[in-house]
């Protein structure tokens, strides 16, 4: 029999109307055993989250000790309730959560709210069983105990066969909520997948799927219908927003494919992601992802290489400031540091220059700000080396200069630096070069 968890995003449960539509996707799909949801996101655009309404909520309650912002979120899970015909279903649920709220003032049980609402109100709507995600999902202090999450949510989750709960929260043993990051949600359906052992994890967003490239910066890029664990990993962490970067974690583990799908347009294919990939898998470039405003420092020092630990000591340092190095080429005598510019604010970036200084006592040292990150994924893209002779023929025929090169050591991405003012101008270069030449050529 097979089994999927389906997860469903804010926009999916922002309103009466568009849980209705989550509704009609389950019945219409047996397969879809676990539903996991996100708290309701924006009706329009300029609305606010209900997880944004609730951290109002937390910060009245930590500066006032009150919490008359709550009946905000009152309105929003009531207007919901009413389109669903469950306002008295849901009533005491809101009554007892307010109470506990002025009990408990603490930040991560008010900010769980928004899934704890949305998964009663699916799961009553469904006549599924509701299961509270603090009795599957488990932390360690404020940290997600995955080997621990899986175990008790297995134990729980397999004796049933239809079920709704919440993402995004869960507890630490104690009896404390925690919370993850925001979009956190993912992370949530991906644990429960591994636990139930399922054939395919559906994400449902309100995008078609992952797009090769920024559709800000290209006009109509095309959608990745196939990709890799590790390739959804460069993807997410080099910004593009459709999945948090750790979902891939728990149902790597078991090998359960992911499938991001579209709540608002369910016909189409969406994007797939496996451990290896089928007739699809062969594109050279899956995807083309960037991330601006980082910092270049180029240490120089003679015999660098042949000196023990003056890398470690650069890097006990940035450690020491609080300073993540994103990426660190290196040459004989050199040790190049790309760091997002944000760790070296209020002064740090001095003090980090001074400390190298005083420490190593480098040759030379040159700092440049205002630099991006270009990563272009693809499993195939390093195959050849006429594929590497394409892109930097492309980028220095369009007048780009290359701040770094920086070969990603997964072996499925290639990570350069260019100056900020470059960054769109380079993403389109390269996305002509491999996506829309390619195509065209196919074509003939």
């Amino acid at each position: 029999m097979i089994r999927k968890v389906a997860k469903f995003g804010g926009t999916s449960m922002a309103n009466a109307e568009t849980i209705r539509r989550v509704a009609s996707i389950i019945k219409n799909d047996p397969a879809i055993h676990f539903v996991v949801v996100s708290a309701p996101g924006r009706r329009q655009k300029g609305d606010l989250k209900v997880t944004d309404l609730l951290y109002q909520v937390a910060k009245e309650a930590e500066e006032k000790g009150s919490i008359q912002s709550f009946q905000l979120v009152e309105a929003r899970i009531l207007e919901i309730a009413k389109g669903l015909n469950l306002v008295d279903f849901i009533t005491p649920y809101l009554i007892a959560t307010k109470n506990a709220i002025l009990e408990d003032l603490s930040l991560p049980f008010i900010v769980s709210r928004g899934e704890y609402f949305s998964s009663l109100l699916l799961a009553k709507y469904l006549n599924y069983t509701w299961v509270d995600a603090k009795d599957c999902i488990v932390f360690r202090g404020s940290t997600l105990n995955y080997p621990s999450s899986n175990q008790k949510a297995r134990k729980l989750l397999n004796k049933m066969v239809y079920v709704v709960m919440g993402g995004f929260y869960g507890e630490n043993g104690l009896g404390d909520i925690k919370v993850m990051e925001r979009g956190g949600s993912d992370i949530t359906g991906a644990i429960v997948a591994r636990a139930i052992k399922a054939n395919v994890y559906e994400n449902w967003t309100d995008v078609d799927g992952f797009l090769v490239a920024d559709p800000d910066i290209v006009h109509h890029p095309k959608l990745i219908e196939e990709m890799t664990y590790k390739e959804l990993r460069v993807l997410s962490f080099m910004g593009a927003e459709v999945l948090h970067s750790e979902t891939y974690y728990p149902v790597m583990k078991a090998k359960i494919p992911i499938h991001i799908r579209n709540t608002f347009n369910p016909t189409t294919e969406g994007t797939y992601i496996s451990p290896s990939l089928g007739h699809r898998g062969d594109s050279l470039v899956t995807g083309i992802a960037g991330l601006q405003d980082f910092t270049l420092i180029v240490v120089e020092k003679e015999l660098m290489s042949e000196v023990v630990g003056l890398d470690r000591k650069i890097l006990s340092i940035a450690e020491k400031l609080g300073i993540i190095i994103e990426h660190f080429p290196s040459g004989t005598d050199t040790f190049s540091m790309m760091i997002e510019s944000k760790y070296l604010e209020n002064g740090i970036k001095d003090q980090f220059i001074q400390l190298i200084k005083k420490t190593i006592k480098p040759d030379y040292l040159e700092v440049t700000d205002d630099v991006s990150l270009i990563s272009i994924i693809g499993r195939n893209l390093m195959a050849n080396n006429f594929n590497m002779l394409r892109l930097f023929t492309a980028l220095v025929n369009d007048n780009i200069t290359l701040k770094m090169i920086d070969y990603g050591s997964s072996g499925v991405n290639i990570v350069i630096g260019v100056s900020d003012d470059d960054y769109a101008f380079a993403i389109k270069t390269l996305y002509q070069e491999f996506i829309e030449d390619d195509d065209e050529e196919e074509q003939e």
